[in-house]
């Protein structure tokens, strides 16, 4: 990975970023209200969602922190930032369980984003089998909700230029 200080100022799509296997690197795009406010584009993706073989929690977040990379709507970075996830894991678990609850229950197709805090099972437009049910089930990925997102640059307060 180029070194932190080296990816301000630069395009997200000029730099390489690697795995850590001590945070999650979060590449995030943000837009900008007329008064300033700035406010997440999209979701972030954690993992793909395997309805047979669910990822633990604990497995899911193995690294307890996120390097967010922030950048506009030009691909311009223009922050770095790193975010411990641990601080929201009782939420996060929360919400975990309840996706967990829903597949064990043959009722994965049923599942919305809307039912959870900060961790989504976001569909996409495939349809898959589900353990304990004869209905096809929108195949999902689990992400961080752009809500979460969200309280994560209100809690930084990046600086406006």
């Amino acid at each position: 990975m180029d070194s932190f200080e080296a990816l301000i100022g630069k395009n997200i799509n000029e730099v390489t970023l690697n795995e850590s296997k001590f945070f999650f690197i979060a590449p995030l795009k943000y837009s900008t209200k007329l008064c300033g406010k700035r406010y997440p584009s999209d979701k972030f993706k954690l993992a793909d969602l395997d309805y047979f073989n669910l990822i633990s929690f604990s497995q899911l977040f193995k690294k307890e922190s996120l390097l967010i990379v922030w950048y506009d709507e030009t691909g311009l970075i223009t922050d770095l930032e790193i975010y411990y996830l641990s601080n929201d894991f009782d939420i996060l678990f929360k919400d975990y369980y309840i996706i967990k609850k829903a597949i064990d229950n043959g009722e994965a197709h049923k599942l919305r984003e809307g039912d959870t805090r900060y961790l989504g099972a976001s569909r996409l437009n495939e349809k898959v089998p589900q353990p304990n049910s004869d209905k096809l089930a929108n195949k999902r990925e689990l992400v961080l909700k752009k809500k979460y997102l969200q309280k994560i640059i209100n809690e930084i307060r990046i600086k406006p230029y």
